[in-house]
């Protein structure tokens, strides 16, 4: 099969997972949501796939409370960092330090600055196509951009107006751990971040939007402002909600050519 599927089908403090899928391989990035809802969202990419592997960003329990349901309803092959996954006291998991082959896909685990054990982001190269998942960080570091560059997909945390943040209700500890090096994107970083990141062929995904700290409308017009004052041209942007995740996008292996599909689309 020449297409491959990328969707986020949850995004926030609530619960998170993504998925990317060709004819043989499933790959999941992270499961705080339930196996329910995940498969009801998937459900038609076909009868089976040849391997079901699982990467985990983290040990939070928005991005791997639905992990031990998930792995007793299906065969998966879970990957992740050694302290992440001792936190989580998964059996039978794979370490990954840098990168890791799984069938024709490529995944690169890539080092993020957050208060867990041992975060990282993921970005997924099959052919020439890259796919980029980066949430949970407090900054953006130069190699995180030079191996998200040129992305085809990026979904890129956005989790707070700063000024929504330090006017808002939280406690002074919590606004603080938010807008530290160990916390949470920002707007302007995550506009700063993709102004370096993408080109004209870039669709964006702006993830994790506070909903205490942040609307859409904010996240979208902060972002698309920076990337205009950096001159950088990109296909696509929207936001990834809790409830109904991100747009289903389909790309052609071959040619690159990408489409984005309404988010309540129902995969053939």
């Amino acid at each position: 099969m020449s297409r491959l599927y990328f969707g986020m089908v949850a995004s926030g403090s609530r619960g998170n997972c993504s998925f990317l899928a060709d004819g043989k391989t499933l790959a999941i990035v992270d499961f705080g949501i339930s196996y329910r809802r995940f498969y009801q969202r998937i459900e038609g990419l076909g009868p089976g796939f040849d391997s079901i592997n699982l990467f985990v960003s983290h040990e939070h329990s928005d991005h791997s409370s639905g992990i031990p349901v998930a792995t007793r309803k299906a065969q998966i092959d879970l990957y992740s960092r050694e302290l992440t996954i001792s936190s989580l006291g998964l059996k039978d998991a794979f370490p990954i330090h840098d990168q890791v082959t799984v069938d024709d896909l490529r995944v690169t685990a890539v080092d993020v600055s957050h208060d867990a054990a041992d975060p990282v982001a993921y970005v997924f190269r099959i052919g020439k196509i890259k796919i980029s998942v980066i949430s949970d960080l407090g900054r953006v570091d130069g190699r995180l951009v030079e191996e998200a560059k040129g992305s085809d997909i990026i979904a890129m945390e956005a989790n707070h107006d700063i000024e929504m943040l330090r006017k808002g209700s939280y406690s002074q500890g919590l606004k603080t751990r938010i807008e530290g090096s160990y916390g949470h994107l920002s707007n302007v970083q995550s506009g700063e971040a993709l102004s370096e990141i993408c080109n004209e062929n870039t669709r964006i995904i702006l993830t994790h939007l506070s909903q205490e700290n942040n609307t859409e409308k904010t996240a979208l017009s902060t972002v698309k402002r920076m990337l205009q004052w950096n001159s950088v041209k990109y296909k696509s942007i929207e936001c990834a909600s809790q409830i109904d995740g991100s747009s289903l996008y389909l790309i052609d292996k071959d040619t690159r050519e990408s489409e984005m599909l309404p988010k309540n689309h129902q995969i053939p």
